[in-house]
């Protein structure tokens, strides 16, 4: 994670202070941004107008559900969080010092995709899509406030914006289908991080 991290913020990998804060921070949100989620799995019926989730209701439309689900007949309805602890240690990195500030919201990003990796590899199920989620490709943001109610409160809040807070927060689905599933989500496009990523504004990529 130390050199995914590293990547993020465009650092120098041969820098030894940057990967020994790095290394701390990322111990400091073991101990203290404990992960949490919560999750469904429903079965899902394809319909004219797109996917429905037949518990929730949750409706996706659009090519990037076709894409991911027309082979699935089930579905992971997801919500995970660092919490407000996180973003407390991010504004006290913010008024101590900027470049910390950066590197804790970093850590926190990529954190979170690992443990979402890890809850994915502990799933016993049959083979799962690529993971994906509102805001990507043309499925829409509101959805999100459809999902955080759809499942058991962990302090997530969906502002007017459809964004959730605390920051360091993700939505997801993951398609489960009876076929071995292709790595279909790849690149810029698909990342979490498309929005804020530094390489990207450089026109340049991280290599995650």
């Amino acid at each position: 994670m130390i050199e995914q991290v590293i990547r993020l913020i465009q650092g120098d990998p041969q820098d030894q202070k940057l990967k020994e804060t790095i290394k701390e921070m990322l111990k400091d949100i073991e101990n203290s941004c404990p992960f949490r989620i919560q999750y469904r799995i429903e079965p899902i019926k394809k319909s004219n107008r797109g996917f429905l989730c037949q518990r929730s209701q949750l409706l996706l439309e659009g090519n990037l559900a076709d894409t991911m689900l027309r082979t699935c007949d089930q579905i992971v309805v997801l919500v995970c969080t660092l919490g407000y602890p996180f973003e407390q240690k991010l504004a006290y990195y913010a008024q101590k010092d900027v470049a910390l500030s950066l590197i804790w919201d970093a850590c926190g990003s990529i954190w979170i995709e690992n443990q979402l990796d890890q809850f994915e590899k502990e799933l016993s199920v049959s083979y799962l899509t690529d993971r994906f989620s509102c805001g990507y490709g043309d499925l829409p943001l509101s959805l999100q406030n459809q999902i955080v109610s759809s499942l058991p409160n962990i302090g997530i809040h969906v502002l007017p914006s459809h964004m959730m807070y605390p920051t360091k927060s993700v939505s997801a689905f993951l398609g489960i289908s009876s076929q071995k599933q292709p790595a279909r989500i790849k690149g810029c496009a698909y990342c979490t991080m498309n929005k804020h990523c530094p390489y990207k504004k450089k026109e340049k990529n991280c290599g995650i």
